[in-house]
């Protein structure tokens, strides 16, 4: 009997999320941003112990072992404890990986001890991650320099949407539509997001600032009904799923990829459902719409509109400037993430 049918059988389980998992090439490296699902059918509650990562190359040969384990590192993984016939999102550890790794086969082995009698059971899985080639050709959504206030780092709140969180299972959603998520704030020369009273939308440098179509495309879906108050009724989400995004456009580029513009300012799309829209074509303001903390615009690449089964894809652009303080760099494709301050060529 494999180790997966052990797992199965001791009442432990291991799936992974998304269905196909992407390799995003980014400055740093190699990342992946997939998830675990854990789900524990047994009567007994089971405490997770070791997660390890072996790597194997096109020959099966072992390229690098990774692992985190109870010495402290498992710290870094909240929820540890998985109750009776309750299941659990695990979000992935090993998230980077050197640029020279070849990414052929990656096998996971998750230990886990019973709270009762501490006898370990080992699930595993294991996954072949695909290179993804975003096939839009995108450019930056915003005229001014902005930062990325929150991109979708490990760390950043997009990423670490837990869409098996009880209460967004109730209202339907399956997976992460901003797992590869943007969030532009226009700044200054000196960096600054605004010049007055955090809670006046109007002391905002980019309140109002446009929002321009990243590609041509058509679009799919549009909202433009909600007030800039930073805010939403959780409870409109079973009837509009969409609801987060506040005032927002969905532009379908007619080759499996759908771009997402939202909290954009009330009243201030001109584009309607159906027409196609050119590179550059406004689409509306940046506001404060929706569940939006400040004023700034939320972007993001996906397979689809809505928001309870679409699932976000990676993303690079084109013909931007990096600025690094004093300095800056040309980009002619690239990505961009969490900190990064941009403007367009």
């Amino acid at each position: 009997m494999s180790l997966s049918e052990n797992a199965q059988a001791s009442g432990l389980n291991l799936l992974t999320r998304p269905e196909k998992i992407y390799i995003e090439k980014s400055r740093a490296g190699q990342t992946l941003h997939c998830d675990f699902l854990v789900e524990n059918l047994t009567d007994e509650t089971w405490r997770l112990k070791h997660i390890e990562l072996s790597v194997f190359d096109t020959d099966g040969k072992l390229v690098i072992r990774k692992f985190v384990d109870e010495s402290g590192s498992i710290q870094t993984i909240p929820n540890r404890e998985l109750d009776a016939k309750t299941s659990a999102l695990i979000f992935n550890p090993f998230f980077l990986l050197d640029h020279h790794i070849e990414l052929q086969t990656l096998r996971y082995r998750f230990t886990f001890a019973s709270a009762v009698d501490g006898i370990e059971k080992i699930i595993e899985t294991t996954i072949c991650p695909e290179p993804y080639d975003t096939k839009t050709k995108l450019s930056l959504p915003v005229q001014e320099r902005a930062i990325i206030w929150d991109g979708h780092d490990f760390y950043s709140h997009h990423r670490r949407f837990n869409y098996f969180h009880p209460m967004l299972r109730h209202f339907g959603f399956k997976t992460n539509f901003q797992r590869y998520g943007y969030d532009f704030v226009p700044v200054n020369d000196t960096g600054d997001m605004l010049q007055g009273d955090y809670e006046n939308n109007e002391d905002w440098l980019g309140f109002g600032k446009p929002v321009l179509a990243a590609a041509s495309g058509v679009v799919a879906d549009l909202f433009d009904g909600m007030p800039d108050n930073r805010t939403f009724d959780e409870i409109e989400i079973a009837t509009r799923e969409m609801v987060v995004f506040g005032n927002y456009v969905i532009i379908d580029h007619q080759n499996g990829e759908f771009s997402c513009f939202a909290h954009l300012k009330q009243g201030s799309i001109p584009v309607r459902i159906g027409q196609e829209v050119p590179q550059g074509q406004i689409l509306g303001q940046i506001g404060a719409s929706g569940s939006s903390l400040f004023p700034h615009l939320h972007y993001e690449l996906r397979n689809g509109i809505g928001a309870k089964e679409v699932d976000g894809l990676p993303s690079y652009f084109h013909q931007f400037r990096q600025v690094l303080g004093s300095r800056s760099l040309e980009v002619q494709r690239g990505p961009i993430d969490t900190g990064d301050i941009v403007e367009p060529l």
